[in-house]
């Protein structure tokens, strides 16, 4: 239920950036890498516990489990699960959807990138969930569409 919020900082990146066709500079990429510290300061004064789930979902869902991501650098499990989890859904539902800046990822490549990316970006014991039930996620993703 919180997860919906990830890119709720995206309130404050410019339209301009959020909605470029193509590559974001360096100073545009760094602009938009506020946007998960924005998302958490925007929801973590709430007393409700869904918002302050978000709130960390937010700030969390950048980071890698290698420790290369933003916008702390948390490595492994000092990622909080719920960025953990998020990550991999953000990604399988980025890859599989048309963008501005992209055409969808066939779902054969977008695999390939997570098993290539476990250990990586994502947690290594996730990625192994996720590609174990894919049949669950496909069900929720056709559910959903755009």
């Amino acid at each position: 239920m919180a997860s919906p919020m990830h890119d709720i900082g995206k309130v404050g990146i410019p339209d301009n950036i959020l909605n470029k066709p193509g590559k974001l500079t360096k100073e545009e990429y760094e602009i938009m890498k506020t946007h998960a510290q924005l998302g958490y300061n925007i929801l973590k004064g709430s007393k409700r516990e869904i918002l302050q789930t978000a709130a960390i979902v937010a700030r969390e869902h950048h980071e890698k489990w290698d420790g290369s991501g933003y916008p702390r650098g948390l490595k492994g499990k000092k990622i909080h699960i719920y960025g953990r989890i998020t990550a991999i859904a953000d990604v399988f539902d980025a890859l599989g959807s048309n963008r501005v800046y992209k055409k969808a990822w066939i779902d054969e490549d977008i695999f390939n990138l997570l098993k290539n990316e476990r250990g990586k970006h994502f947690d290594p014991s996730l990625i192994d969930l996720f590609l174990n039930n894919k049949e669950i996620f496909f069900k929720t993703r056709n559910q959903y569409v755009d």
